[in-house]
């Protein structure tokens, strides 16, 4: 599942207000919504008769999907002077965003914050739930300062950093405009001669002009050429390649075969390759470089074994001290972002497993992959991945349970392993008798044990958890059962757990609980997304949603002090999201120790790579993270990364931290 993930604060977490050059009047225009191939919904603007600028977006994202309306006014020198901002959320909670500028004050309210402050010359509001409009509008402003870019409410500065004239065809030209200060990576725009908004093309979510669908594909790859250019520029400026020999000397290692710490030890690393384990006193060999680690502690690289990446997501991981990645559903482009992370041309984590999506066709297909309409066509998307290389194929929510046993059966055949969603209609049990090797998400569990007629395609694989988790009674014999039958098949579970206690315990004002703790870090525009609040609670159910999340917790306790293999994954924000997942695990009751070695080796033999990656070892791969603590007393210190080596490469944290606009660790 895609929870209300970073590209929907990033690409619609929007901005307000422009006014207009003298320019023809300020006409209608239609736009589509895309997920892939898919049509999933409709963006629209025109201009009323009392001269506001009206916006309204609507999609449907696997029965999830804002449906906003805004009203935006601009004054005499084209800034904000009111906007709002009506109707529902991702997570269909109610929106009511207001910002005004009265009397030399802006003051902003919506269900998540509210401000102001005094008005100093031109600004732009950026509404925590705006969309496509008011990008619009903030790019026709800045376009006509001479230095291109703004001060915002509530505070920051956006900046258009690149401007690159297109022309398609005989007689469409274009604009692609590269926008900085939203969040951690430029984003960018296609707007048209007359400054309108055109498009906005991802392997995500896309909006385009309706009548020009058919370029769609054409304005992505010259977008993502421009993306390339600055992620290369990064690696180029932020990757150190040792000439020689690095030693880390004198520093505590973790032990992730044991799950002990092993004090006073010297690592030698030739290229990518760990050379050596040396104890303490014994004499160094000749090195280009030596490392003191005195008073921190060497850790293997660790693992997130569920994402959606992209390249803006690889600093984050290293930065984290993730080192390698499974990737559980994404476009069909991700294996070149493999290949250039691998190659180090772009910074991010090994993707050491791919896994190919696929979905039955209806209202609440994934947004990606391969959406299919019988089972033939399942067993040829299976084909389709194997043959470009993918490990793992990941059955979703819509899919025929019919469908599984043969489908299990081909991935099988050819050498891939099957995992996801419990398609609807059908529990848990059922899909590991039918061939699943993997389950994902701790929801998947906790519905084994409601009602098969749950139309778990829809939010109520998350509202019936919230209503319904706590009556489980795992020490009961129908859980202890289901356990049993895991355990027989060598099932292993991926969690996400973290996730729900977002959806399950907060309302819109309160801080998101996967990052509380980093929320002052990040830049104010990423931040001000994780106050939007979970699911819409029913009044008087507050405590029973909360219970529902403490009994997810001891569910993942349960599972592992079964033997149940556990994979820590997020679904979430890079980096920031892993260390939270294990902080809850040792929330739920489960070792330090354990928690680690879920993280590096468990999930590295998980992944087909435990002779290679996962524990410290003379002959395996350099992927070592370099730590200010001790996360084997305290879990939270794996959050203290100070420096990351990914394939013999020296990253330093706070040196990508600050590239993104994150301040480091304190």
């Amino acid at each position: 599942m895609k929870s209300i993930s970073l590209w929907f604060f990033l690409a619609l977490i929007a901005i307000s207000c422009t006014p207009e050059k003298k320019e023809v009047a300020y006409q209608p225009i239609d736009y589509k919504l895309y997920f892939g191939d898919n049509e999933a919904g409709y963006f629209k603007s025109w201009r009323s008769a009392e001269g506001a600028y009206q916006y309204e977006m609507e999609y449907n994202d696997r029965g999830r999907g804002p449906h906003l309306v805004e009203t935006i006014r601009l004054n005499a020198d084209g800034y904000s002077e009111s906007i709002e901002i009506t109707g529902h959320n991702y997570l269909k909670d109610t929106v009511s965003e207001r910002f005004v500028i009265s009397e030399n004050e802006a003051t902003w309210e919506s269900t998540s914050e509210n401000g102001k402050a005094a008005v100093a010359g031109g600004g732009f509001y950026v509404g925590v739930n705006s969309g496509y409009g008011n990008v619009e509008l903030l790019i026709r402003k800045m376009l006509s300062l001479p230095n291109k870019s703004l001060e915002i409410y509530p505070s920051g500065r956006l900046s258009i950093s690149a401007i690159e004239e297109i022309k398609l065809g005989d007689t469409l030209n274009l604009k692609l405009i590269e926008v900085v200060g939203y969040g951690f990576s430029p984003n960018y725009y296609w707007f048209d001669t007359s400054d309108r908004f055109f498009a906005a093309p991802s392997s995500w979510l896309t909006a385009i002009k309706q009548g020009y669908e058919s370029v769609t594909d054409e304005l992505l790859a010259i977008q993502l050429a421009s993306e390339k250019a600055y992620y290369a520029k990064t690696a180029r400026e932020l990757t150190k390649t040792p000439e020689g020999k690095v030693i880390i000397s004198n520093v505590t290692l973790f032990d992730s075969k044991t799950g002990t710490n092993l004090s006073d030890r010297h690592v030698v690393i030739d290229g990518n390759t760990i050379k050596a384990v040396l104890p303490g006193g014994e004499a160094l060999p000749e090195a280009a470089e030596v490392i003191d680690g005195k008073g921190k502690t060497l850790m293997p690289g660790l693992f997130d074994m569920h994402t959606h990446l992209s390249r803006s997501d690889g600093i984050l991981n290293l930065a984290g001290g993730v080192t390698s990645v499974r990737d559980l559903a994404n476009s069909f482009d991700l294996p070149d972002i493999a290949n250039e992370f691998d190659n180090n041309s772009v910074i991010g984590p090994r993707i050491l497993v791919m896994s190919g999506f696929i979905d039955q066709a209806g209202p609440y297909a994934g947004p990606i992959g391969k959406i299919i309409s019988s089972l033939d066509e399942g067993l040829e998307a299976i084909a389709f991945y194997k043959e470009r290389g993918y490990h793992q194929i990941k059955l979703y929510s819509s899919i025929d349970p019919a469908w599984v046993k043969p489908l299990a059966a081909k991935a099988h055949e050819l050498g891939l392993r099957v995992s996801g969603h419990i398609p609807a209609h059908m529990l848990a049990r059922q899909a590991v008798a039918d061939g699943y090797d993997e389950i994902q998400h701790i929801n998947m569990i906790a519905l084994n044990f409601m009602s098969d007629t749950i139309d778990t395609r829809t939010p109520l694989r998350f509202s019936m958890i919230g209503k319904h988790a706590h009556e489980i009674d795992v020490n009961g014999t129908d859980f202890q059962n289901f356990i049993k039958l895991l355990k027989a098949k060598d099932i292993v579970v991926d969690p996400t757990v973290s996730i729900f206690e977002g959806m399950l315990t907060t309302k819109a004002g309160e801080p998101d609980p996967m990052f509380e703790a980093i929320l002052d870090r990040l830049p104010v525009q990423v931040s001000r997304g994780f106050y939007s609040g979970g699911l819409p609670i029913p009044e008087g159910q507050e405590k029973q949603y909360k219970d529902s999340f403490a009994n997810l917790l001891e569910m993942v306790r349960t599972l592992h002090e079964a033997g149940i293999t556990l994979v820590p994954g997020t679904d979430a924000m890079s980096g920031f999201g892993l260390h939270n997942e294990l902080e809850n695990y040792v929330r739920a009751g489960i070792s330090n120790a354990d928690v680690l070695k879920m993280a590096t080796l468990t999930a590295a033999e998980v992944s087909g790579y435990g002779s290679k990656l996962g524990s410290i070892e003379a002959g395996k791969l350099a992927d070592l993270i370099l730590i200010d603590g001790d996360p084997l007393s305290d879990i939270s210190d794996i959050r203290r990364v100070e420096l990351t080596i990914k394939d013999g490469n020296i990253y330093t944290s706070k040196e990508l931290y600050e590239a993104i606009g994150v301040k480091h660790f304190e």
